[in-house]
């Protein structure tokens, strides 16, 4: 009895808690609040950031440097060789090609798929479009090494194993299934009543997406595009398994070449991390209007 009212007096300590909470959320922000939360937005960034910080400054200082007991280099400190150095190397630089290459196309393969399958799923009514709704987000819960062995051997038999088409066909696995999803979303939240329209102006069902749909979906594809990207840029998975030759090897692979079984040149491979962000930060401030937006917008109702 004792242990029951004890948990009841928890619980009410709770929702009074949540209450408080709640309508403090709710007032009008005033000068105090605001200056509280963007404290703690700034504690949190600063948190998550500053290894990243430290990181890039340290690229830009000799190993001497990092192998002292000094915290912040000295202006005599800094240097731009580690970045000629490992851009100098003709292995990071077939890698970073070949990173570029499968990337770009995987991202352009799952955007025209995923968007002609979402239009399909969100205008059209069959039998099995739920079930395949779920499938598709069934598996991005499915751990990814579960299928390495079984994604191996059906690569294998295709003759498609230590080759960029081979890569590029995985990653696209990967990314249709989450854009489709994505995408659908965007789809659902455009009436209806535009196609229909459209349809009494002779257009076809290509015509309402191409005139249409894809316009007025843009922030929701730059998302798919954007995570897309991300996806098969930062793969080290898949690319471990079906690449057997420098020749089709990705950035991931990059890092490895400056460490041996003895040693690790610390400021060549944090360069080389910081060289493998680059990319993915310039497409996100290009891309972040319509990433933002998109997110904003709440592409993520699937079915």
């Amino acid at each position: 009895m004792a242990t029951e009212t004890k948990q009841q007096t928890t619980q009410a300590t709770d929702r009074s808690f949540a209450d408080r909470l709640d309508a403090w959320l709710a007032e009008d922000m005033s000068p105090r609040r605001a200056l509280v939360v963007y404290a703690v937005i700034g504690l949190y960034m600063t948190f998550l950031l500053l290894p990243v910080f430290y990181m890039v400054l340290v690229t830009f200082t000799s190993a001497e440097f990092l192998y002292s007991s000094q915290l912040v280099p000295a202006l005599s400190d800094f240097t731009l060789d580690n970045y000629v150095t490992v851009m100098s190397t003709g292995l990071f630089q077939q890698y970073f090609i070949n990173s570029a290459i499968v990337a770009t196309t995987t991202t352009a393969i799952t955007l025209v798929v995923g968007t002609l399958a979402a239009y399909s799923l969100s205008r059209f009514e069959y039998p099995g479009r739920s079930g395949l709704l779920f499938t598709f987000l069934g598996t991005q819960m499915l751990p990814r090494v579960l299928i390495l062995i079984p994604f191996f051997l059906m690569m294998f038999t295709i003759g498609l194993i230590d080759s960029l088409v081979g890569i590029i066909v995985a990653h696209s696995v990967l990314g249709i299934p989450l854009g489709t999803w994505l995408l659908k979303g965007y789809f659902d939240d455009i009436p209806k009543s535009l196609d229909e329209a459209a349809k009494m102006d002779g257009c076809s069902h290509l015509d309402i997406l191409g005139r249409i749909i894809v316009p007025m979906s843009l922030p929701g594809i730059a998302v798919a595009g954007f995570y897309t990207f991300i996806l098969s840029w930062n793969d080290y998975l898949f690319v471990s398994i079906l690449s057997q030759t420098a020749a089709t090897r990705t950035l991931p692979f990059g890092l490895q070449l400056f460490q041996s079984q003895n040693a690790v040149a610390w400021e060549l491979l944090l360069t080389a991390a910081t060289l493998t962000m680059v990319p993915v930060i310039v497409l996100f401030a290009l891309v972040q209007r319509w990433v933002v937006e998109g997110l904003a917008s709440g592409g993520m109702k699937g079915a």
